[in-house]
């Protein structure tokens, strides 16, 4: 196993920008939502249809069939983008919960373990993984783009070109960065040579991370943040979704029926 290479990194920093983009996010959605709750309505399921509601919005989020049936490469790069992008911040969210509880004598040990022990080969598959996901997603999301006939010219009105290409630099920006660590672990002698443009890459990697936290409300991803929000409400108030191919199979009406 390649040893961990110990680099200075701007913590402080970090900490502070990330404290003001996740303060500003907070902020403008929690404006917004007042905006958008303002008049709704949401009676409670009955108790026999909560299980299926629950189910509604568990496959419409994780698996997005009704995005699938419309076109199976948009799907794809929906779901790559999804999953990839919320693997990574459930990893990083991993690394700050452990890293508080540790500094908090809380962990138990698990976090010496897992972000610096044996446990952290896990963690470095888990993000390798799901960054190769995420990959995929965003280039066939800019395939689609930049290949004629693949994209309706009226799919949006704005085009969300500049944000994939700004999610692949954050990938690709720490692909690079994970290299250059695997790099300087292996020859000790280059390590010393490595660190400061690890430290720089790192810098730059998390602050483009930073970025992108305060951009989500004025971006195109603000759709993935509303989309589970708006399915959950549709689910609860819509107790009876026929329209799911998984949830109600339905018979084409007989000819010369009201229906038909």
């Amino acid at each position: 196993m390649v040893e961990s290479v110990v680099y200075p990194k701007p913590w402080l920093l970090f900490w502070a920008a990330g404290a003001l983009a996740f303060g500003y996010l907070v902020v403008v959605l929690a404006l917004r939502w007042r905006g958008w709750a303002r008049g709704l309505s949401l009676p409670a399921p009955p108790p026999h249809r909560r299980g299926k509601v629950a189910g509604i919005w568990f496959v419409e989020v994780f698996a997005q069939p009704q995005l699938l049936r419309l076109s199976r490469l948009r799907w794809a790069a929906h779901i790559g983008i999804f999953w990839g992008f919320m693997a990574l911040v459930l990893l990083s969210t991993l690394h700050v919960v452990l890293g508080l509880l540790e500094y908090l004598a809380l962990d138990g040990g698990a976090a010496a373990w897992i972000l610096r022990g044996d446990g952290r080969a896990a963690l470095k598959v888990w993000g390798n993984f799901f960054g190769l996901v995420l990959l995929a997603g965003l280039l066939l999301g800019l395939a689609r783009r930049v290949v004629p006939g693949t994209t309706p010219a009226a799919e949006s009105r704005e085009s969300d070109a500049p944000l994939l290409f700004f999610m692949l630099w954050l990938t690709l920006s720490g692909f690079l960065l994970e290299a250059l660590r695997v790099a300087a672990g292996a020859d000790p002698a280059a390590a010393a040579a490595l660190r400061p443009w690890l430290t720089a890459l790192w810098t730059i990697h998390g602050l483009s991370g930073v970025a992108l936290v305060a951009w989500v409300p004025h971006s195109s991803l603000m759709h993935s943040v509303l989309a589970p929000v708006v399915i959950a409400l549709n689910a609860r108030n819509e107790h009876a979704r026929e329209d799911l191919d998984w949830y109600a199979k339905t018979k084409p009406p007989a000819l010369g029926s009201p229906k038909a």
